[in-house]
């Protein structure tokens, strides 16, 4: 009967002509440079945690949290269930800062001490996007989403018979819900300098240089339909699989891809709002497969280098981000009298959440109701 293979471990190999001594990983037959030495065992044994966690196949055995790696259970969420996510991308990168921090943790290991050690440890970090800055630090509100991503991978593994209980993950406290947003005249500064219009010295100019026509889209877009930054990105002008899509001739908008589930993040149809149907009709002639492209490709991981730059030129705040346009749609539509129920609706999201964020700005749709205290019955 053949041995079973030995599992990957630590080899010191001996010192060979004028090389010192150097820790190895021996595995299947074969050695993997740990590139530390004799005296650097420290260095090899994270080598090796290293090694194990990238070349493990995800296992579950009885499904006891002892038993079961808290990187298994992330792999299996991201291979099975991410790509039906509604930001797989995102999803995708809070799985791999998870893995770095848990490495051959256990799921028996979570504690509401080591999620908190998570949020320390992660805040601590730079962000890689943030180039010119240098990289600003990693905010708690990227640090308590990824934890989320745990959380939601942790009970999508129990509901799907991988672990024999449920999780329950820590997450901090969450901030107070964001509430500025565009007034109209920031909104149009925002436009105008998309199309290269600025103010300088109290004369109005244009810069035919620093036009971005496809960041123009997406202010319109946002400003006009609530729909999250990343699906708008996505957005096809036929039906596909990797994001939703236009339908002109009925004046529909998709948000979904095709043959994918629905998710906490609703992603409802909307029909398209009358003023931006001229729009949209115009920049069909102008573009090949994405409504916001430039050169044929999309624009996903690259709008916020072009909105800093069109931010900028408006002479607006460093505040101002993508996420605001979402605000700017919810905000524009109660103070306009639109329902928290409708105003919900064209967000594709819960009325408890416009309610909790926006609420303040529905006091003047109550006036009607408050007022039947003042008529005679």
């Amino acid at each position: 009967m053949p041995q079973p293979a030995k599992p990957a471990r630590l080899y010191l190999r001996p010192a060979r002509d004028d090389r010192d001594p150097v820790w190895v990983i021996l595995h299947r037959g074969v050695e993997h440079s740990t590139g530390a030495r004799k005296k650097d065992l420290g260095q090899a044994q994270e080598a090796l945690k290293e090694f194990l966690a990238s070349n493990t196949e995800p296992s579950f055995g009885g499904g006891h949290p002892h038993q079961v790696l808290i990187s298994d259970v992330l792999t299996h969420y991201g291979d099975h269930h991410g790509p039906h996510t509604a930001d797989p991308e995102r999803i995708g990168y809070a799985i791999d800062k998870l893995v770095d921090y848990w490495k051959l943790d256990t799921v028996a290991q979570i504690t509401p001490a080591r999620s908190e050690d998570y949020v320390k440890w992660r805040t601590a970090q730079r962000d890689a996007r943030a180039k010119k800055s240098k990289g600003r630090l990693i905010s708690l509100y990227t640090a308590r989403r990824e934890l989320g991503v745990l959380a939601t991978a942790l009970q999508w593994c129990f509901e799907n018979n991988k672990l024999n209980r449920p999780i329950a993950v820590k997450l901090p406290e969450s901030s107070e819900p964001r509430e500025e947003h565009l007034t109209r005249s920031e909104a149009a500064q925002l436009l105008g300098a998309a199309l290269g219009w600025y103010v300088e010295k109290g004369k109005i100019k244009r810069d035919h240089s620093r036009i971005n026509r496809h960041v123009a889209r997406f202010i319109l877009l946002g400003i006009y339909t609530g729909t999250r930054h990343t699906a708008m990105l996505r957005l096809q002008w036929s039906k596909n699989t990797i994001g939703g899509w236009i339908d002109l001739r009925s004046g529909v908008l998709y948000r979904r891809p095709q043959r994918s589930t629905d998710t906490k993040k609703k992603r409802p149809p909307l029909p398209l709002p009358p003023k931006l149907i001229p729009h949209l009709r115009r920049w069909r002639k102008l573009s090949a497969r994405y409504v916001i492209e430039w050169n044929g490709e999309p624009l996903t991981g690259h709008i916020r280098r072009a909105w800093t730059t069109t931010r900028k030129l408006a002479g607006l705040p460093a505040s101002i981000t993508p996420h605001i346009l979402r605000h700017t749609c919810a905000t524009w539509l109660l103070q306009r009298g639109v329902s928290i129920y409708d105003t919900a609706g064209v967000l594709g999201c819960s009325e408890e959440v416009v309610r909790r964020t926006y609420g303040h700005h529905a006091h003047d749709n109550l006036k009607t109701a408050v007022a039947a205290f003042s008529r005679r019955a």
